[in-house]
């Protein structure tokens, strides 16, 4: 059976009201911290390291305001998502491509996963952000009820 984004996002994982960072560590550090206060990751340490790994290999900003940062770690205890919402965003740099970020998936990866999965965990993401309508659900919802039922409408959209 398929993994669903919202099988693996949690309340825990989830801050609509960051506001804005001064750069792409901080917002990380931020998220990071998110996913080992939810059991998702061991070390955060190494968990960011995974991530700065993933990203020299390339970008993971989106455009339209989007990044999916990610990383495949032995830190990780179970697969998560958390999920970040900035109010005023900041500037994302990754690989040569950069913008203002304010919508940020980071996926938390065990290192024992299959590719495929993984990969299809992120294909699907990347395909509901392809979505105006999903997106702009994201920009209103009030809490995380309200961001899980979008995703889980946006999956059942994809299914169908």
């Amino acid at each position: 059976m398929d993994i669903l984004i919202s099988d693996v996002i949690l309340p825990a994982t989830v801050d609509l009201d960051y506001g804005s960072f001064k750069d792409k560590d901080e917002l990380f550090r931020h998220m990071v911290s998110l996913l080992y206060k939810a059991g998702k990751i061991d070390s955060e340490a190494k968990f960011l390291e995974a991530l700065y790994e993933r990203e020299a290999l390339g970008s993971t900003y989106m455009g339209n305001g989007i990044a999916i940062p990610h990383g495949k770690s032995d830190a990780v205890i179970s697969s998560g998502i958390a999920f970040c919402r900035c109010t005023e965003g900041g500037l994302y740099e990754s690989a040569n491509e950069s913008g203002i970020v304010k919508l940020v998936f980071m996926f938390a990866v065990p290192a024992e996963t299959g590719d495929g999965s993984y990969l299809k965990l992120l294909s699907t993401l990347a395909r509901l952000l392809m979505h105006e309508s999903f997106i702009e659900s994201l920009y209103e919802a009030k809490d995380y009820t309200d961001v899980v039922e979008a995703i889980k409408a946006a999956e059942a959209e994809l299914g169908k």
